[in-house]
């Protein structure tokens, strides 16, 4: 697991001064983050029994971590296929002719589809299907934070891996544990070293 850590670590997650766009993270162990639509965008989070309040900054740097962690972890999740010649099934959202050009594009095996309304009020998709190993990827490794970042996501930033033969629903939750740990000692850092933390009320549980 400190070998997969270190992977991890090596895609280049300590360096997050750059996106400013605000990311919703949730359902992780031992704090809580919530976006709040203000016209300063932060974000407030819980942490070893403190709540913390993150702006300017220390915002900035938490966008930039949680966005570059989520990149790191689909590049760990291909470094688990064996087979050069794998199909990978996935899933992801977009608008409707957006997604038409990136199945085209990307040769994607469609195995089902459902129409969604995306924000404000454009009618999408999400779709799962098959994609080479290649062309997923060249998709991942090109991704920018800016695409993955949840108020800027692009279709390619959208991407989730779906366990199969090739990647194990187990392999995907230790690689989740692994991105806690990392978000975790992230966090931490951010409200030890970065201006822009204040201290929060706790208004969750």
């Amino acid at each position: 697991m400190e070998r997969e850590i270190e992977q991890i670590s090596s895609y280049k997650l300590l360096n997050y001064s750059k996106i400013t766009i605000p990311l919703v993270v949730g359902g992780l162990v031992g704090f809580f983050i919530v976006y709040n639509f203000y016209p300063e965008k932060h974000e407030n989070i819980r942490i070893d029994g403190g709540c913390y309040e993150l702006t300017g900054t220390a915002h900035r740097s938490f966008i930039n971590l949680t966005s570059s962690i989520e990149k790191s972890s689909l590049l760990l999740q291909l470094s688990k296929v064996e087979d050069p010649n794998a199909s990978i099934p996935i899933s992801f959202t977009g608008e409707h002719i957006a997604i038409n050009n990136f199945i085209d594009k990307h040769l994607i095996g469609v195995t089902s589809a459902k129409n969604v309304t995306l924000y404000p009020n454009m009618a999408g998709n999400i779709v799962n299907g098959n994609i080479s190993l290649r062309s997923l990827s060249s998709i991942v490794e090109n991704l920018s934070l800016y695409d993955i970042s949840a108020a800027s996501k692009s279709l390619e930033g959208s991407i989730s891996i779906i366990p199969s033969e090739h990647i194990t629903d187990q392999e995907i939750k230790n690689i989740s544990g692994l991105e806690k740990t990392l978000l975790q000692n992230g966090l931490r850092n951010i409200v030890a070293t970065h201006e822009g933390v204040s201290p929060a009320e706790c208004r969750y549980r």
